[in-house]
């Protein structure tokens, strides 16, 4: 291949001719024919403008050059740090006007890659045919979710739709959809520095109940409403994990935990043995409240001081609600909160999966309790022979 010279290198050698040395010299040194020597020299003599024709020629050749790499960045929307398939899709389009060494060199993709990537099959893969059935649902159970749901009860719902599929995946799906479950707001704690007395603790975190109705929890918590606060007590029960009635009030007394009990004692037929565990705040231990429960042959349990693990049930509902509905949205008045808190409980019932009760809803959970308890007693009982015959 024969050698390349630069235009320093050309104007070396035609000084060095113009100087005294002969032609045949010259060109031995260099390694070039004496015609070519010639052509330099030709090509460097100024015209009669006093214009060297060389040099004019490379400069109009360098111009052109960066006018089509201009028109190359303008009309392909695309700079070299973009994204590998955005560039090459934009050589694609344009390979018809520029050539493809300039669009490559323009974009910085390597030739085998856009040539590697022109030639291969077009054809959709399984995975991406799968991949198109799925973002739909995923998208479809986010929204009934009012986005609360991440990649792990996503899951969830796609195996009872019968979609086997990994947790990872629908991970990178959701990111490929830009829909992600996120929290916002740090959590507030607050202290309470009242005298506590010694009440028992007949939960002892055993969170396990065998039937519905024998162990219900109870807690307290507050969401900024407008300018003020507004506070929820709730009631759930331990075999479910369903919250079964709830109160609202913008006072934290013994009457919104006395409306929330009775509420879930009416609505539950009036069970009986049943236990009640909370923390030791004084709407629980007041008189009046521990009045009622005992009138009603209810047993109360308590949580220890400063030990929020004690009634984690309760607990990891609140932080539920707070992540998946409280720190998302602003309610300006309590209207609007009741109305979202109803929502979030019928969704927190019947839509969305437990984890501890097997990825099964609350309702769920209850309905296949009752229904394998139906089961059991329509069994038709055994003829037993009498013991006299």
């Amino acid at each position: 291949m024969p050698k390349r010279f630069t235009e320093e290198e050309k104007t070396a050698a035609v000084k060095k001719y113009e100087s005294g040395y002969t032609a045949e010299s010259v060109s031995t040194e260099y390694g070039i024919s004496r015609s070519t020597l010639y052509t330099w020299r030709k090509q460097l003599q100024p015209d009669s403008r006093g214009q060297i024709p060389r040099k004019q020629y490379l400069m109009e050749r360098e111009l052109q050059r960066l006018r089509i790499e201009n028109q190359i960045y303008r009309e392909s929307g695309c700079c070299p740090t973009s994204p590998l398939d955005s560039r090459l899709e934009a050589i694609h389009r344009l390979k018809d006007r520029y050539s493809i060494h300039s669009l490559c060199r323009v974009l910085d993709v390597n030739r085998a890659t856009f040539y590697h990537h022109k030639f291969r099959s077009s054809e959709t893969t399984q995975l991406e045919e799968q991949d198109a059935i799925l973002k739909p649902l995923i998208l479809e159970i986010f929204q009934n979710s009012s986005g609360r749901f991440g990649a792990r009860r996503i899951r969830v719902k796609l195996l009872q739709a019968g979609h086997i599929v990994s947790e990872r995946r629908v991970g990178r799906l959701m990111k490929e959809l830009k829909i992600s479950s996120k929290g916002s707001s740090p959590r507030i704690n607050s202290a309470n520095d009242r005298q506590y007395q010694y009440y028992p603790n007949k939960l002892k975190r055993k969170f396990l109940s065998a039937a519905p109705n024998v162990t219900w929890v109870s807690d307290i918590t507050y969401a900024r409403v407008g300018h003020d606060f507004l506070y929820l007590c709730v009631v759930i029960d331990l075999y479910s994990r369903k919250v079964i009635s709830y109160s609202i009030s913008e006072y934290i007394d013994t009457a919104l935990v006395k409306q929330a009990f009775l509420d879930a004692f009416h609505s539950r037929d009036i069970p009986e043995n049943l236990t009640f565990h909370s923390d030791q705040g004084t709407q629980y231990t007041s008189f009046e409240f521990r009045h009622l429960l005992k009138h009603l042959g209810v047993s109360q349990s308590f949580s220890a001081p400063g030990s929020p693990h004690d009634n984690a049930v309760a607990e990891s509902f609140f932080a539920s609600i707070k992540k998946e509905d409280f720190r998302r949205n602003f309610y300006k008045t309590e209207e609007e909160f009741r109305e979202a808190v109803a929502k979030y409980i019928e969704f927190y019932n019947d839509y969305r999966p437990h984890q501890r009760l097997g990825s099964l809803t609350p309702n769920q959970a209850e309905a296949e309790y009752y229904s394998s308890f139906l089961e059991t007693e329509t069994i038709a009982p055994t003829n037993f022979q009498n013991d006299d015959e």
